[in-house]
């Protein structure tokens, strides 16, 4: 009978480790207490200008190591897990892939697989979530220019992240009359070098002045996307401040600012466009795209 009630106690308490390790290994990632600025903030800093590390997949990490309990995560730890991205890259110029780092950290399968459920399950999650569904307008013009935009990247070193948040600045996410109507993403005029047909339309131009211009038309989006490339190509400006140099968005808006891509500053006489090109990719995460690009490599 004690043998009987014994055998039946374990069992019990078998089940119940049981269910703990598995409600453990798939339950949902706490999103809500995901700090996102915090975890791009220390992303970027470990990618510097070398190579983007993923956000995402830092926090999955992190949520793994502490237990899904991201309430009273240390920047030391984020910091630490990001720069496990760029571990040794001065010798091989490479960002380390996800699986490397998850064998450093020891990571068990049953770990491992919680990560890959947790990078999953943050595919639409960032700064401005209720934006990043993929039905909504916002991500149906980043998916509509999203692979010319990487095209860019292989033919002229332009990020996608870079292209793609210019081309929503520059049409206004596609609205503007020269998207609508004559695919020019971007505002490049029709100087004394195109060839193609254009446009006459009003234009702003320094302190409101309202005059006529003449603007590039395009059959689509894609030639309007790889003519950009080629107009920053052929400025000798944009390769001499270090546009092509860049390997990290924060460095490529700077640059692009730096050459004088943009005149618009804010009510004190600071340059913005670097910040709002910057503000835009953290928002829909477009700097992930460089990242998966980058990894590929």
């Amino acid at each position: 009978m004690k043998n009987k009630k014994f055998i039946v106690i374990i069992l019990i308490i078998s089940v119940l480790i049981g269910v703990g390790v598995k409600e453990y290994f798939t339950r949902d990632i706490n999103k809500e207490d995901i700090e996102v600025s915090k975890y791009i903030k220390y992303s970027d800093l470990a990618s510097k200008n070398n190579v983007q590390v993923n956000w995402k997949y830092v926090a999955s990490i992190v949520a793994v190591l502490n237990k899904n309990n991201l309430k009273e995560v240390k920047d030391s730890q984020i910091k630490e897990v990001s720069d496990l991205f760029v571990k040794n890259f001065s010798e091989n110029n490479k960002i380390n892939k996800l699986s490397n780092v998850l064998d450093e950290l020891e990571f068990s399968n049953k770990q491992k697989r919680l990560v890959d459920n947790y990078i999953d399950e943050l595919k639409d999650y960032g700064i401005k979530p209720e934006r990043l569904k993929s039905d909504t307008q916002y991500m149906k013009f980043i998916n509509e220019i999203k692979e010319e935009a990487i095209q860019n990247y292989e033919d002229y070193k332009i990020l996608p992240s870079i292209t793609i948040a210019q081309a929503i600045i520059e049409s206004s996410w596609g609205k503007s009359t020269l998207a609508k109507q004559h695919n020019n993403l971007f505002g490049i005029k029709a100087d004394a070098s195109w060839k193609g047909k254009s446009v006459t339309l009003e234009t702003k131009e320094h302190l409101d002045t309202i005059i006529d211009d003449k603007f590039r038309i395009y059959d689509d989006k894609n030639e309007s996307i790889k003519d950009h490339a080629k107009f920053l190509a052929t400025n000798k400006r944009y390769k001499a401040n270090g546009v092509f140099d860049a390997k990290t968005y924060i460095y490529q808006a700077k640059a692009l600012e730096k050459a004088g891509y943009s005149t618009a500053k804010d009510e004190n006489g600071k340059s913005i466009y670097a910040d709002r090109l910057i503000e835009i990719i953290q928002q829909y995460n477009l700097q992930l795209i460089d990242s998966e690009i980058q990894s590929n490599m």
